[in-house]
């Protein structure tokens, strides 16, 4: 993987802690992407997947979705320095959030697919389709493209992205086997839940907006080269 000098992981993610709060960025999060986590927690009870917890998990992910697509156009907008209209962007995403879905469980399944049959091609798919949301988004193309172009891109800057992901996979696991731990030993069930998607919310708001900053950074680079 090659690694591109110019990027630092650590300010992106430094910058995007500011940008979070950001008060658009902050209402989407409280709103969508919180009742999303909501959604898709609120009937995971054990480890056998029902159809129930099937279907509240992808009306979580669908809602979640529309946050995600939201806070990315708001990251550009902020990038590009123009006026955010949130509820506009809002409108813009909508008629596209049912595709988002689609591409959002390929990208899962695939991964799954590659995971399971050895675990080095499904971390792999992760690296290269890193991006797939942030184009589907920003480039409008569509699912496969999404995919293709995803893959296409990272090119010359998977170490940036491999560093990404290592990160985002340390913070995820202090926060469930640490943060999620001391929450359920000191305060009840209900609390220790309600706070933990908060705190969940927080983090894949905080990570869509790194992605979204490392792929205008990449991309900017790529147009001046």
């Amino acid at each position: 993987m090659e690694e591109n000098s110019k990027i630092s992981i650590l300010q992106i993610l430094k910058e995007s802690l500011r940008k979070f709060k950001n008060m658009e960025i902050l209402i989407v999060t409280m709103t969508f992407i919180l009742v999303g986590t909501f959604v898709s927690t609120i009937c995971s009870a054990g480890d056998n997947l029902t159809i129930k917890e099937f279907v509240f998990d992808v009306l979580g992910d669908f809602i979640s979705l529309i946050g995600y697509m939201t806070i990315i156009k708001i990251v550009e907008k902020k990038y590009k320095k123009e006026e955010v209209y949130v509820k506009n962007i809002i409108k813009e995403v909508i008629p596209r959030s049912f595709p988002a879905l689609v591409l959002y469980l390929t990208v899962v399944i695939l991964t799954l697919i590659g995971t399971l049959l050895v675990i080095i091609p499904g971390v792999l798919f992760c690296i290269f389709t890193a991006f797939y949301l942030q184009v589907f988004t920003l480039d409008n193309n569509g699912i496969i493209d999404s995919i293709g172009n995803s893959i296409s891109f990272s090119e010359g800057f998977r170490g940036c992205i491999f560093k990404m992901s290592i990160i985002e996979i340390i913070i995820y696991l202090i926060n469930d086997y640490t943060i999620l731990w001391l929450l359920t030993h000191l305060f009840n069930s209900t609390i220790s839940s309600g706070v933990g998607i908060i705190i969940s919310s927080v983090i894949t708001s905080i990570m869509t907006i790194g992605y979204t900053s490392l792929y205008l950074k990449i991309r900017e680079i790529k147009t001046i080269e």
